[in-house]
């Protein structure tokens, strides 16, 4: 590696690099080749699958729910993380265990980070909408039509997409502002506040009303709504339980790193790897639990099977 040749003080801690003022050692290799191989392998099918969700909502007018449009705006996200963000991270990777400088791997570093920080942050909020979409659902479900019209869910849509843009276009233009940071936690934090009320609040209206099903005699249909919309609320907390599923081996990373620092440091490759596999998870936990997309998807796949043939 040329880390010789490079001045050490040039790179900053904030660039939060894990091989800064590290000698990058051949036993290392393995984990980074094990997150190299992981995000090769997985691109491609976050990509693959992803677009597909998307058409087959986009396409099939059974699917264009406001819940399953959220679903394919969260696809949207994922698909961005298998277009820029795990190609960064495989070019940086592949450059540093094939003598790039410690300087140009910063870089690189960097460079995905930033890209990252829009889809991650986008998907979070995107899911504080869901939930929110879930509580309306659940608490209004007679007036819920009233309530979440066709204007008001795009409005919200793009309020969520402009508004997780807006740290990002801060740091563009100015890159040593503090500002982006805090706006960044802020949206985290409300988000995630957010999600925790509305997760709460359905499961013990689901609760209640699954209570009062088994006690009194309902019509097929009130009972069919019901457990339409109890699925879509498992399957919510189903997304939301893998999304902070994937972030807790960096939450178990960082507590440990203050105090083993240097130890953990090869381990990082495949922690923020763990982060990048749930663009893949999300959309199969949405085939798994709708035989309706499912369909749509085998449909979709078949009439571009025989275009092609």
């Amino acid at each position: 590696m040329n880390s010789s040749t490079e001045n050490s003080s040039f790179i900053t801690p904030a660039a939060d690099c894990r091989v800064w003022k590290e000698k990058y050692e051949h036993e290392d290799y393995i984990f980074t080749l094990s997150s190299i191989i992981l995000n090769m392998l997985t691109c491609p099918m976050i990509v693959f699958i992803n677009s597909l969700v998307i058409a087959a909502v986009l396409k099939k007018r059974r699917l264009q729910t406001m819940y399953n449009m959220l679903l394919a705006s969260l696809a949207a996200t994922d698909l961005a993380v298998g277009v820029f963000v795990q190609p960064s991270f495989i070019f940086g990777e592949i450059s540093l265990i094939s003598g790039s400088s410690v300087v140009d791997y910063c870089r690189l570093y960097r460079q995905t980070v930033f890209a990252f920080l829009y889809p991650s942050l986008a998907s979070l909020v995107l899911l504080a909408l869901l939930s929110i979409e879930r509580f309306l659902a659940i608490k209004y479900s007679l007036r819920y039509l009233e309530i979440v019209t066709k204007f008001r869910f795009k409005v919200a849509v793009i309020f969520c997409f402009t508004t997780t843009a807006t740290p990002t276009g801060i740091r563009l233009i100015a890159p040593l502002s503090k500002l982006p940071t805090w706006l960044t936690i802020t949206l985290a934090c409300v988000s995630l506040l957010v999600i925790i009320y509305c997760q709460i609040f359905v499961h013990r209206v689901s609760r209640r009303h699954r209570k009062e099903i088994q006690a009194v005699q309902v019509s097929q249909d009130a009972k069919r709504k019901f457990l339409e919309e109890a699925k879509a609320v498992k399957t919510t907390s189903i997304i939301i339980g893998f999304v902070l599923f994937s972030y807790f081996p960096t939450l178990v990373y960082l507590f440990l790193g203050k105090y083993f620092g240097n130890v953990l440091l090869s381990f990082k490759p495949l922690v923020l790897t763990c982060i990048l596999l749930n663009s893949l998870c999300n959309p199969i936990i949405y085939c798994w639990r709708s035989s309706v997309l499912r369909k749509a998807l085998v449909e979709l796949l078949r009439r571009t099977y025989n275009n092609t043939g």
